[in-house]
């Protein structure tokens, strides 16, 4: 008998089982421990414990394999073990790189589905281990498979309820937040409701306070007719008796009597003036008419064939004059108004006039000014001029209402522009205003 120990590998779930002989055991004592081995691999019920030939044949079949399987010995051995995985395995050759890597590494483990007799399924975990001769060589696998189906169904039950709780969970925490959108709307909803309800008080005041200034306007506009008829009336009459009084005397009239039917003449046409003036100043930024497409060039000339200054004025167009949707006799009154102004204060001054009309292309507006080489007006009253019935020249020198600048700025800022004044005494004036491109709705 030899001397070196004898071992027998028999494939559980982990390493190869070693049963070595001591030394001096005896051939019959050897028998006896295979027998016992082989019994103890036969009776496992647990595992299913089988051999494979190098090719993947069924060798043999433990208890263990009919069990878990479903195949007795007899209908299995011989038979090919692709037939424990599902089809689709089969077709991609994953059974054969099972064996192919265990006989590479020594050793494969895998976990997935296989396939019983009666066709059902169970999660396995697999152990497939190379067998070798003393010399080395590969004589067959031990395949070793253990049943995880109850398992399995437990960690898929765990997963499932942990998911279940986090979707729970996720449940509770958007119906918190639902609870807190629906408060929020809620006191929205109360707030717009409040906005809502502050809008039509204010809407329906506006609507109060637009009908009474309308009827305070229409009262306003039948007072200046009135007032400026009863006024006109009057001074239309002292007017022609004056006229008739200077007639009727012709040559017997005295100078001085003369002077002072000058005087009165001049009064009343100053007074026929300021009532023109208020009328005009009344009506400014309030009476809207259709707008057009004015030739802004064109109308400036218009504006200066009205004043007829006198021959020694010049008055001199600079820039690009735009055409713009505007309405024609406001913008019209405001040129008149500021050119004028510019040729009466200028001429009172020197005799070389010189008035400058620009026009400037802005963002959103244009931008005209009217400049003259007049005496100016010092900083300290560049605020009083825009005020009615403001002059700042004594009337002996300077014909004049002082409401024209009030009429203009009137004009200007009702439809949406600004207007402004440059000047310092000695360098003249130079008078600024905006309007916008787009008109503004009423």
């Amino acid at each position: 008998m030899s001397s070196e120990p004898m071992t027998h590998d028999v494939l559980t779930s982990g390493a190869p089982l070693e049963i070595s002989s001591p030394p001096g055991t005896n051939k019959a004592q050897n028998i006896l421990n295979e027998q016992r081995l082989r019994l103890l691999v036969e009776s496992v019920q647990d595992y299913a414990i089988l051999t494979l030939d190098p090719d993947g044949i069924v060798a043999s079949w433990n208890l263990g394999a009919e069990r878990i399987k479903g195949y007795k010995a007899d209908e299995i051995i011989g038979q090919s073990f692709t037939k424990f995985y599902p089809a689709d395995k089969v077709a991609s050759g994953f059974p054969q790189s099972e064996l192919e890597a265990a006989a590479r590494d020594g050793r494969f483990e895998d976990e997935d589905w296989r396939i019983r007799k009666d066709g059902s399924r169970f999660w396995a975990n697999v152990v497939i281990t190379a067998l070798r001769d003393d010399e080395g060589h590969l004589v067959g696998f031990g395949k070793v498979t253990r049943d995880l189906t109850e398992r399995r169904k437990a960690e898929e039950q765990r997963q499932q309820l942990a998911a279940e709780q986090a979707a729970t969970q996720e449940a509770t925490r958007r119906a918190h937040e639902l609870q807190q959108l629906n408060t929020e709307l809620q006191a929205r909803e109360i707030a717009l409701s409040d906005a809502l309800q502050e809008a039509r008080a204010a809407r329906d005041a506006a609507q109060r306070s637009r009908a009474a200034a309308e009827e305070a306007y229409g009262e306003l506009d039948q007072f200046a007719y009135v007032a400026s008829h009863d006024l006109k009336a009057p001074l239309r009459g002292i007017a022609n008796l004056a006229e008739w009084i200077r007639e009727d005397c012709g040559e017997a009239l005295g100078e001085q009597s003369a002077e002072h039917m000058r005087l009165l003449h001049g009064r009343v046409q100053r007074m026929e003036a300021l009532i023109n003036g208020i009328l005009e100043y009344s009506r400014a930024g309030r009476v809207l008419t259709k707008p057009e497409l004015l030739d802004t060039h064109a109308l400036v000339l218009e504006a200066i064939e009205l004043l007829a200054p006198a021959e020694s004025t010049k008055i001199a167009l600079s820039g690009e004059f735009p055409e713009l949707w505007a309405e024609r006799v406001p913008m019209q009154q405001v040129f008149l108004n500021l050119i004028g102004n510019a040729v009466k204060y200028s001429q009172a001054f020197r005799a070389d006039v010189l008035i400058e009309v620009e026009a400037k292309d802005l963002e959103t507006d244009y931008e005209f000014s009217v400049r003259d080489n007049g005496p100016g007006i010092a900083a300290e009253y560049h605020d009083r001029v825009w005020g009615v019935f403001q002059t700042l020249a004594p009337r002996d020198k300077v014909e004049g209402t002082g409401i024209g600048l009030s009429v203009v700025k009137k004009i200007v800022e009702s439809r949406g522009g600004k207007v402004v004044l440059e000047s310092s005494p000695g360098n003249g004036s130079i008078f600024r205003f905006t309007w916008a491109k787009i008109p503004e709705q009423e």
